[in-house]
């Protein structure tokens, strides 16, 4: 091979390796705009998932919200209308407390009761609690006590003894004291509070604001416990378009 073939291929060679270089520049811009553009699409495709995830959980916590407000208002409605104007404790645009038998605990007397006597024999007296308050009716008198122990099938024991005669067949019923009231927690929202002798829980949470209103049978507001024959419950809800009531008619 002579000089001037050598200087030809040593020109082809430098071309050759230009052309290499040439290309593999090119392939190397064009992956770095598809991986932009793929980061791109993909930060896209992230934040709408991120969007419907967030959508998706709103919805499911506005509908718990919305069945935990219709179940906590059926509850104050079946228990509010145990109550009648003599049993109501006190009436507040904040609270209502009153007496009621909420479980339907009763059964009557099987033997006669005499006074002095704490041990009183009855039909049925299975789940009745330690330290509820009972109430014992005849056809002239009632009386109210506490169970000392919880309640045996066929008798129920009182922590004092009854001042009074009652005759088999008297009537024997729990009578539990129970509140709705209002709690303000520190973000500033307002919990539907229920309390039964003395347990507290919450009813209905995160609301914005609730209160009661009582109407006697003329369709007046009243402040007075024994005129009181309608119970309003007014809710404003964070989850809700419109305020919620429920109206309440007391037992006569």
């Amino acid at each position: 091979m002579n000089q001037k073939d050598v200087t030809r291929s040593d020109r082809r060679g430098r071309r050759s390796i230009r052309i290499l270089f040439d290309k593999r520049g090119v392939c190397l811009t064009e992956l770095m705009v598809s991986l932009t553009a793929g980061v791109i699409v993909l930060a896209a495709a992230l934040n709408a998932f991120n969007v419907a995830q967030v959508h998706a959980s709103k919805q499911q916590k506005d509908l718990r919200h919305q069945q935990d407000l219709r179940l906590g208002l059926e509850i104050f409605e079946q228990e509010a209308r145990l109550a009648v104007a003599e049993s109501i404790i006190s009436t507040a645009p904040d609270a209502f407390r009153f007496h009621a038998n909420v479980s339907d605990h009763r059964t009557i007397t099987t033997g006669p009761v005499v006074p002095g006597q704490s041990v009183v024999t009855v039909q049925d007296g299975n789940g009745w609690s330690e330290g509820k308050t009972v109430i014992i009716c005849g056809q002239h008198a009632c009386e109210t006590h506490r169970l000392s122990r919880s309640g045996q099938h066929y008798q129920l024991i009182l922590t004092e003894p009854v001042a009074s005669s009652f005759p088999t067949g008297a009537s024997v019923e729990v009578n539990n004291r129970v509140g709705y009231y209002t709690k303000r927690s520190e973000n500033g929202t307002v919990h539907l509070m229920r309390m039964v002798d003395g347990g507290a829980n919450t009813l209905i949470g995160d609301l914005e604001d609730l209160h009661f209103s009582y109407w006697d049978e003329h369709g007046h507001v009243t402040q007075q416990p024994s005129l009181v024959k309608r119970v309003v419950l007014e809710i404003e809800s964070n989850h809700s378009l419109h305020r919620m009531m429920r109206e309440v008619s007391l037992r006569s």
